[in-house]
């Protein structure tokens, strides 16, 4: 989130650093800009193509555009648009070289409460219908 409001930064002096984060941070906007920054990674992250990219990367290992095109099952342009938005709020890093895309932290914590969700949630929603479950092979005399 640091690299993507210097990134935000930037853009609004379309110089080096000058000082906007600075005056956000002493006018007490921080907290605001965080939360927004966050709301933006978890809208993005939330589109099920964009997760299935987010899942395929690693913030160690960098793999080509080709790769993620293959795991999006989208064309170059549908792909690289995708990217770039979650590059903007600090969800992968594009290397310009070589046309490189990595995870962050950022990937690798989400994805990882996202599953840790997921498979409790998956857990309680079979434990919840294990009576009804059963009392359908009762009634039906074989599987539901």
């Amino acid at each position: 989130m640091l690299l993507s409001l210097d990134r935000q930064d930037r853009l609004e002096t379309a110089q080096t650093f000058v000082g906007w984060l600075g005056r956000r941070h002493a006018e007490g906007g921080m907290d605001a800009d965080a939360r927004e920054m966050l709301l933006r990674a978890l809208r993005l992250a939330s589109d099920p193509i964009n997760y299935e990219i987010l899942r395929s990367l690693d913030p160690e290992i960098a793999v080509e555009l080709h790769q993620v095109m293959q795991t999006t099952g989208l064309e170059r342009v549908a792909t690289s648009e995708r990217l770039h938005d979650l590059a903007q709020v600090g969800l992968v890093v594009r290397e310009l070289v070589g046309d490189q895309i990595r995870g962050t932290q950022l990937t690798s914590g989400l994805v990882s409460v996202v599953e840790q969700i997921a498979g409790k949630a998956g857990a309680r929603l079979i434990e919840g219908l294990a009576p009804v479950i059963s009392s359908r092979k009762e009634t039906d005399g074989g599987d539901p």
